[in-house]
This record gives C-alpha cells, sequence and structure tokens, in this order.
C-alpha cells in the first residue's frame, strides 16, 4: 500500500513537472499583462481519479491520461476555444 502512495506520488510530480515544461506561451508574442499572466497557471487543476488516472484542467482544456508502466498516455482531451478578444 504505500509502495502505491508513493508511486501515485511520484507519478502525480511527473505530470506537474511536464505540464509546467510545456506551458510555453502560445499566444502572441506582445507584452503581457502581469496578472493576466499568472491568472491561467493558477487557474490548473490536477485530480487524480479513483481509476488510477490523472485528470488536468485549465480555462482552455482538460485531459485524462493513465500511467502505462513507461511513460503517461492521453486518453481525453477537450480543448475550449478561447473567447474572442475585445474590440474596440
Amino acid at each position: 500500500m504505500k509502495v502505491h502512495l508513493l508511486v501515485a506520488a511520484l507519478a502525480m510530480s511527473l505530470v506537474v513537472l511536464a505540464v509546467a515544461a510545456s506551458g510555453g506561451s502560445s499566444g502572441p508574442a506582445g507584452p503581457r499583462d502581469a496578472a493576466a499572466a499568472r491568472s491561467l497557471p493558477s487557474a490548473r487543476l490536477f485530480m487524480l481519479l479513483p481509476d488510477g488516472k490523472v485528470e488536468i484542467s485549465d480555462a482552455w482544456a482538460r485531459r485524462v491520461y493513465r500511467w502505462d508502466g513507461r511513460r503517461w498516455v492521453e486518453l481525453e482531451a477537450e480543448r475550449r476555444e478561447p473567447p474572442a478578444p475585445p474590440t474596440r
């Protein structure tokens, strides 16, 4: 039981690290407001599901991963379109 808990904690740490490493800016390269830059990463939700899968949700996507013994496999991916920028 303790080994499974340790493996789950390590796996969750790897998921968090992978998401943080791949979370580079995908928008335009213009200057951004500091408050806006902090709001999206702080809105991420990591959830360990009862069947051992991991769900990662943020404002634009919901992804579910499963550990296959060697790597994380993405099972589901729902992506939402970001709202259109306000027009002046």
